[in-house]
C-alpha cells in the first residue's frame, strides 16, 4: 500500500496546491470507509503576520480623465486565513483626449466625477494557497478576496455641467461612504518580499446632470501594482 501512496503524493507535490493546510484526497483503491489526509507544509504562512505594501494605481473606469495613483496599505492576519487591512489611495487626474474632443465638438464639457483620495478598512479572506512549478523554480503564491468601507473624496462637475452647461467644468469636492470589493494575488518572492496584482471596485452614489434629483450607483475600479514586506 505504501508504496502506492508515495508516487502518488510526489506528483501533487509537483502540482498548485490550494487553500487550508489539511486537505482532504479520496484513493478510490481503498476500502471506502477510509480516507488519506496529506499535511502540506507552507513555505510562506499567514498566520499572525504582517504586512505592508506601497503601489501603484491605474485607474479602468473614467471615460474623459488619465487616472493614476499610488496606495498605501497595511495589515494582520488574526488567523492563517483572515486578516483586517487598512488602505489609503491618493490619485492625481488630467483631461485625455476624449475631453478634449466633445469640447472641441459639442461647445460643452462633459460631466465628471473624479478620485481624489480614499481611506479604508476592508476585512480579507484569503482562502487559496498555492505553487507553480516552472522548469527548476517554485513561485507560491496567495489569493485573496476583500470587503470594506471608508471615506471616498472624489471631485465633481455636476453642479456646473447643470447650472452653466456651456461654461468650463468647475469641480467641487464630494464626499462618500462607498462600498468596496476586491482581490488580490500575492506572489511570494522570498519570505520577506513579495509583489501583488490588485482590482479595487468602489460603488457609490451621485447624481447627474440628466437625473440631478435622483442618486445612481457609480463605480470606480482600479488596478494595482504592488510590492511588499511581511513579517
Amino acid at each position: 500500500m505504501l508504496t502506492k501512496i508515495l508516487p502518488l503524493l510526489v506528483l501533487l507535490a509537483t502540482s498548485s496546491t490550494f487553500a487550508g493546510e489539511k486537505d482532504l484526497y479520496e484513493f478510490l483503491w481503498l476500502d471506502p470507509d477510509k480516507s488519506v489526509y496529506v499535511l502540506q507544509n507552507k513555505v510562506h504562512p499567514k498566520d499572525n503576520s504582517f504586512y505592508v505594501d506601497l503601489g501603484y494605481a491605474s485607474n479602468q473606469t473614467s471615460n474623459f480623465q488619465d487616472t493614476t495613483g499610488a496606495q498605501l496599505k497595511a495589515g494582520y492576519y488574526f488567523k492563517e486565513e483572515y486578516a483586517i487591512e487598512f488602505s489609503y489611495m491618493q490619485w492625481n487626474n488630467s483631461n485625455n483626449t476624449a475631453f478634449k474632443s466633445v469640447g472641441a465638438v459639442n461647445g460643452a464639457e462633459p460631466f465628471v466625477v473624479r478620485p481624489v483620495s480614499n481611506a479604508s478598512v476592508f476585512f480579507i479572506w484569503s482562502p487559496f494557497y498555492g505553487k507553480i512549478n516552472t522548469f527548476n523554480e517554485i513561485y507560491y503564491f496567495d489569493w485573496s478576496f476583500g470587503v470594506g468601507t471608508g471615506q471616498f473624496n472624489v471631485e465633481s462637475s455636476l453642479d456646473s455641467n447643470i447650472e452653466s452647461p456651456n461654461s468650463p467644468n468647475v469641480y467641487k469636492d464630494e464626499t462618500f461612504i462607498p462600498v468596496q470589493l476586491k482581490t488580490n494575488v500575492k506572489f511570494h518572492v522570498n519570505k520577506r518580499v513579495h509583489v501583488g496584482l490588485e482590482f479595487l471596485n468602489t460603488n457609490f452614489q451621485t447624481a447627474t446632470p440628466s437625473s440631478p434629483n435622483t442618486e445612481k450607483w457609480r463605480q470606480n475600479n482600479d488596478l494595482v501594482f504592488s510590492i511588499g514586506v511581511s513579517f
